[in-house]
């Protein structure tokens, strides 16, 4: 056996395995990976200056399924609900599901601000009072 050929298919079926929980594999989940990788870059670099009228492109042509594929990879990102609210509006929109952002705030304990899709996530209106709403625009 040649030096390192262990390690190269140790690492191969490893990519595998995480590809497959992933949903990379089925669904075009690669291509929703990339697009959601692309996009939320694209949401971190102009939601300073451009707030709540930062536009997120459309997704290319895929299964509404790649949703769990744009999920996982926001998730790993880090982004924020916020950042996250803007790239997933823009992959339910696609697929015809369009959904508002709502941004709310709350002051008990302090100041915390939240936003979520309405009629997608969870609702956090007992927590957080309503700010304002962003439609989802093509």
């Amino acid at each position: 056996m040649r030096p390192g050929a262990h390690l190269r298919r140790v690492r191969r079926r490893a990519v595998r395995r995480l590809r497959r929980r992933l949903g990379l594999v089925r669904h075009g989940g690669l291509a929703a990976a990339r697009w959601a990788d692309r996009s939320l870059r694209t949401v971190r670099r102009d939601l300073p200056a451009d707030g709540l009228r930062t536009r997120v492109g459309p997704p290319p042509d895929l299964p509404a399924a790649g949703l769990g594929a744009v999920e996982a990879v926001l998730r790993r990102r880090g982004a924020t609900c916020l950042q996250r609210c803007l790239v997933v509006q823009a992959w339910l929109l696609a697929h015809g599901q369009p959904r508002e952002v709502v941004v709310a705030a709350s002051v008990a304990d302090g100041f915390a601000a939240h936003a979520w899709l309405d009629g997608h996530d969870e609702d956090e209106s007992s927590t957080y009072r309503e700010l304002t709403r962003v439609p989802a625009l093509r």
